[in-house]
């Protein structure tokens, strides 16, 4: 049941939209899982979450993903 509640963010440490996405969630006082994103060698996840763009901000929620930072941040308020 847990599982089914828990947000994670897949991301690369250095990117600004990341960054306010999770500023935002931060405010928001939301818990979030964050996963490290390499951008040479991308996750099979984030490839199967966001498959036509394969770029970070990606969002998932109850298993369902939301792609780019400022859809996230329009979600999210």
């Amino acid at each position: 049941m847990a599982e089914e509640h828990t947000v994670m963010l897949h991301g690369m440490w250095a990117s600004p939209f990341v960054k306010g996405v999770e500023l935002a969630l931060k405010i928001k006082v939301i818990t979030i899982e964050s996963v490290e994103e390499d951008l040479q060698n991308k996750t099979p996840e984030l490839l199967s979450f966001n498959p036509i763009y394969k770029n970070v901000s990606v969002l998932i929620h109850s298993g369902k993903p939301i792609c780019e930072s400022l859809v996230i941040l329009e979600n999210i308020n």
